[in-house]
């Protein structure tokens, strides 16, 4: 599926596709060279996966497409399995999962059981491959369990509500529990099997994060916030054990949205939502951890901010429609588009440092 035409067509523009702007812009110059799996959309309506380079530094940041993988659709989570091998999952309401060697370019495609679709983020836990996905008949949400090597399906859990997102894995003393656990944002979007993507906001959203049992699916605690139209939807754990949640929110008027906050921080006192994080249009699109507490991209406001593990604002900056976020240490990499193209690339909502 490498293509050496389309990779050299879409060096001519990669330019265009995106700049990375550390936060905050005096932090220092990344000493080795910088590589993202990235995936975008095509003028023509297609989507791609492939490996960039950067090249320059700084505000000045940008890439060249160095390897390019064609997908059916559009995909959303990235993740690292092992070695070279990354998996990748076709977004709400999906249908496949691919895994993809960025060393040899080998590919091969799971295609995904009709009674449920994947909602595009996964995690692995020993030898299994946990997958978030949606019961198509009933919208319950649930988790899928997979070998994590042959991607067959083991077994599904219950996530105790509905649209199940991104997940992560915990250390044994995370969040007050005992031992390792998977943490899950249920989004709480309510969708039906006919209508896709289309959200069905006259009914009521059941979002909350859920910290499950990896072996057995056995829920240790849920948590819920007491404003039922935020979609807890991205999660980053910070190395001091609290976990920064980037919301969505689905008030009913665009000025209840924007005064809504996108930020939210769970720890072992429960979960919290951030007061200094409203007023960017009620949407974050994604969040890392970094040494002082969380990056967040407001991709409906064009900007990016900075938070400490207490909620408070650190930095923000301007960022056209900023989203995908990726850190090492004290250095983001945060992919927007660049106002002074046309945009012949459009890159997707996640990427990851390789």
């Amino acid at each position: 599926m490498f293509n050496s035409r389309r990779q050299f067509l879409v060096q001519s523009s990669a330019l265009a596709l995106s700049m990375a702007l550390p936060l905050p812009v005096e932090s220092a110059t990344p000493t080795r060279q910088v590589r993202l799996l990235a995936a975008w959309q095509l003028p023509n309506g297609g989507y791609q996966v492939g490996v960039l380079t950067a090249a320059g530094q700084g505000s000045s940041l940008t890439y060249v497409v160095t390897m390019v993988f064609d997908l059916p659709t559009r995909p959303h989570g990235l993740m690292h399995l092992h070695g070279d091998e990354y998996l990748l999952i076709a977004r709400r309401p999906g249908d496949w999962l691919l895994r993809l060697n960025i060393r040899s370019g080998e590919t091969s495609r799971v295609w995904q059981d009709e009674d449920r679709h994947l909602n595009g983020h996964s995690a692995v836990y020993g030898d299994w491959l946990y997958t978030t996905e949606t019961d198509v008949l009933n919208g319950t949400g649930a988790l899928a369990v997979r070998d994590r090597h042959t991607f067959e399906l083991l077994d599904v859990w219950s996530t105790l509500g509905k649209d199940p997102h991104e997940m992560l894995v915990l250390p044994r003393g995370g969040l007050g529990i005992d031992e390792p656990f998977l943490l899950v944002a249920n989004g709480g979007i309510p969708t039906h099997a006919d209508m896709g993507r289309t959200q069905l906001n006259q009914l009521p959203m059941d979002s909350s994060i859920v910290a499950m049992n990896p072996r057995t699916g056995k829920v240790f605690n849920q948590w819920a916030l007491s404003d039922t139209r935020l979609s807890l939807r991205h999660m980053a754990a910070h190395t001091s054990g609290v976990v920064g949640i980037a919301m969505q929110a689905h008030h009913s008027t665009a000025a209840l949205r924007d005064a809504a906050p996108v930020l939210a921080l769970l720890d072992a006192n429960g979960l919290r939502t951030v007061g200094e994080s409203a007023g960017v249009k009620g949407y974050a699109g994604d969040i890392v951890a970094t040494p002082q507490g969380f990056v967040i991209s407001c991709t409906k406001n064009n900007s990016a901010a900075q938070f400490d593990v207490q909620g408070n604002l650190l930095h923000s900056q301007a960022a056209n429609a900023a989203c995908a976020l990726a850190a090492d240490g004290e250095q983001v990499w945060l992919g927007s588009s660049a106002v002074e193209f046309s945009k012949p690339l459009e890159l997707d909502n996640h990427w990851l440092l390789i």
